[in-house]
């Protein structure tokens, strides 16, 4: 391939300017003093460089290519050194203690330092320098053997610093990043333009002295940013500490170059067998492939965020302690808290784990609905809507949203614009979604750090993650509310259910009044037993509104002697089977023994009237119901009371029997409660009894009430729970 290149007066001018601004930053620094190891590598750095664009210079004006010969050893030698150099400055450039830095580099340094001495004392062999065809800007350094590991040699050095500078960058806090950032980019040019000319060299064996001269305007204006960047502060005040403990593995710099120096290695290989057209075609394409890769990162803001979080993810170590992290997640929340509070716990939890000063959350009650603010400060939108841009991409991507990479996005100003009041108000720099079981529950507003730092995606991974967390500890202590007003309203519900039970029962024994009266409305007996039916009734509603009045207390049996005759007869009245005038109904009752037991009696007439309403409803049609009552083992042992209701009514499966029978709110009526037998068990057990149960589809029920019946006085132990009777 051919190129021509003649060195104009005005280039000869911007090689001398280059190598004057050089060295004038390096006595500059002498002025701005920092820690005198960084200070004396800093100007050793700069004006090893000026002496570089010097032999350039000096190259151009070569006359014979004896004089070449001369002057290219001279940037042999040089450029052995000026890698050393920059390798030593960058391990200490930013470091507020430059001396500890320097010993824990002190292996590779010291390798470096062999590597640049032993190119220093070979670079006047012919194994460097071979030979330089022509003179002047159109002369070609041709290298030796050993040439292209010089070249290598000065490809790692260069990425070494890269690396180290990186390294340096990237640990510093916001503020310090800020001091650092022009002199590191004014440092970065400087060696990007030095290694294109070294790649140059490596892929075509030779080194053109115009490529050279082509990279004096980089160094003049790379020269001059550092000038500015000197002037506005002093080496001591760019000393940084490290903004925390990250140890980094890899480098994106030593990926790049990797990824760089593999292309030429291949090129190398490929150009010297293309024809003159296609030399220039392939390297033009490459050319235009990398140029074109860095002009889509630059106009492309999407395809940046992709490539950075790329870059965070697989080059750099984790910044957190991620056990210890998750355990003060784990400590800090408590869900059993009202909503409110567990907000307040978020709020200080992400203020010490991400340094960020302020939080806002957004609940949703229901799906679909809008969210409302359940924490967060003046400003702050009381409610975000379904349609809001910015809940509809953290509903469908579920990932947290960093808003200063919407800054250069168009399709997504409209999340900006919508929000800004919030955005401005909280100082909002992430987003997050609060998600359980897969749907958007609430977000997460967080404000910038209080140092200043950006988030980076390793901070917004984290984030994501415990913000699921986060979400499901306030969606559990919205339950938990909601769960405290659904038991509210439960009690009223089931306090509501039994007294409507018991007046049920009431009413049901007063209608059967009614039917009778208009048959046996003018017998003497009749009216007695009615007067007594309402008396009983109205007893009965009254001490209704005592156990209500008093129906946070437990279950208090009072005890005392009664007749079982009496018992049985009450509870027959009571239930309205008393008077032998339902129709189609029989009642038979067998009553063994006719002494006295020790029961609560009110509880157990309650009991025996529910047991046989139960009954008389479960007959469709006519039928018999058949009571006994007997006092067994008064002789042999504790006497037990025993007392049966039988009915040829509809009969229940044995599955129904033994899993929801006696369990509250379960009936098979069409209108009826599922509270009776409930009670009636829960006034059994606590005699110290059990029901037993017998019954089959289409034969009808029996059920039987053992309770000891010799206790003087004071409540009993429960006994075991309802059972079904085979």
């Amino acid at each position: 391939m051919e190129w021509s290149w003649h060195a104009s007066p005005i280039q000869a001018a911007i090689v001398t300017a280059s190598a004057l601004l050089l060295s004038a930053i390096g006595l500059l620094v002498l002025l701005r003093r920092g820690h005198w190891l960084t200070t004396l590598l800093f100007a050793s750095a700069f004006l090893s460089l000026a002496a570089f664009q010097a032999g350039t210079l000096g190259m151009v004006n070569a006359g014979d290519a004896l004089s070449g010969r001369t002057w290219a050893t001279y940037l042999a030698r040089n450029s052995a050194l000026v890698s050393w150099l920059w390798l030593t400055l960058s391990v200490v450039l930013g470091r507020a203690e430059p001396r500890h830095h320097l010993r824990n580099a002190g292996a590779y340094l010291s390798l470096s330092l062999l590597g640049c001495v032993v190119l220093t004392a070979a670079a006047g062999t012919p194994f460097v320098v071979e030979s330089v065809q022509g003179h002047g800007p159109e002369s070609v350094v041709v290298f030796g053997p050993i040439g292209k590991l010089y070249l290598i040699y000065l490809v790692v050095a260069m990425v070494a610093v890269l690396m180290n500078l990186e390294s340096m960058l990237r640990t510093s806090p916001a503020d310090g990043q800020k001091r650092l950032r022009p002199l590191f980019l004014a440092i970065l040019t400087a060696i990007l333009s030095e290694l294109l000319v070294v790649s140059a060299g490596l892929l075509y064996g030779g080194m053109r002295v115009s490529w050279l001269v082509a990279t004096a305007p980089m160094m003049f204006v790379a020269g001059s940013a550092a000038a500015m960047a000197l002037a506005k502060r002093r080496l001591s005040d760019m000393s940084i500490p490290v903004a925390r403990p990250v140890i980094y593995y890899s480098s994106v710099s030593l990926t790049l170059a990797g990824a760089f120096m593999l292309s030429m290695l291949v090129l190398s290989r490929v150009l010297p067998v293309l024809s003159p057209q296609w030399k220039l075609g392939v390297t033009v394409a490459f050319l235009l492939f990398v140029g074109g890769g860095g002009l889509v990162l630059m106009v492309s803001p999407a395809t940046s965020r992709r490539i950075r979080r790329f870059v965070d993810r697989n080059f750099y170590a984790n910044r957190y302690d991620y056990r210890r992290e998750w355990e003060r997640v784990s400590s800090a929340l408590s869900p059993s808290a009202r909503p409110e509070q567990v907000a307040a716990q978020i709020e200080a939890l992400v203020g010490s784990v991400f340094e960020a000063s302020r939080i806002a959350v957004h609940v949703r009650d229901a799906a679909g609905d809008a969210l409302r603010r359940l924490h967060g400060g003046e400003g702050v939108d009381d409610r975000l809507s379904p349609g809001n841009p910015l809940v509809e991409r953290l509903e469908r991507t579920q990932w947290p949203v960093v808003f200063r990479e919407l800054e250069g996005d168009l399709d997504l100003i409209p999340m900006l614009v919508e929000n800004r009041g919030t955005i401005e108000a909280l100082h909002a720099a992430v987003c997050a979604p609060l998600v359980v079981d897969g749907t958007l529950f609430g977000v997460l507003w967080v404000s910038e750090k209080r140092g200043g730092d950006e988030w980076t995606l390793e901070d917004v991974e984290f984030l994501a993650a415990m913000s699921r967390q986060l979400g499901a500890a306030l969606w559990f202590s919205r339950q938990a509310e909601l769960m405290v007003e659904a038991r509210q309203l439960e009690s009223l519900h089931r306090l509501s259910s039994f007294v409507l039970h018991d007046i049920k029962n009431q009413v049901s024994g007063l209608s059967l009044v009614v039917e009778n009266a208009k048959r046996h409305l003018g017998n003497p007996e009749f009216q007695r037993d009615a007067m007594s039916v309402v008396e009983r009734t109205v007893k009965s509603l009254r001490e209704l509104m005592s156990q209500v009045s008093s129906v946070s207390r437990s279950l208090h049996l009072q005890l005392a002697p009664c007749a079982l005759g009496e018992l049985v007869d009450e509870a027959l009245s009571q239930s309205g089977l008393a008077l032998g005038a339902t129709p189609g109904v029989h009642v038979s009752v067998e009553l063994h023994g006719t002494g006295e037991v020790v029961v609560d009696r009110e509880q157990m007439v309650r009991v025996l009237v529910n047991l046989l309403t139960n009954a008389r409803e479960a007959m469709a049609g006519p039928g018999e119901i058949a009571l006994t009552a007997a006092v067994t083992g008064a002789g042999a042992g504790p006497a037990t009371l025993e007392l049966s209701v039988r009915d040829e009514g509809r009969g229940m499966t044995e599955e129904f029997v033994r899993s929801r029978l006696f369990r509250p709110f379960s009936t098979t009526k069409p209108n009826g409660l599922g509270i009776g037998l409930a009670q009636c068990r829960t006034i059994v057990e606590a005699h110290g009894g059990r029901i037993l149960v017998r019954s089959r589809p289409g034969a009808g029920t029996t059920f039987t009430l053992r309770v000891p019946a010799g206790l003087e006085s004071g409540a009993r132990e429960p006994a075991a729970s309802g059972t079904p009777e085979s």
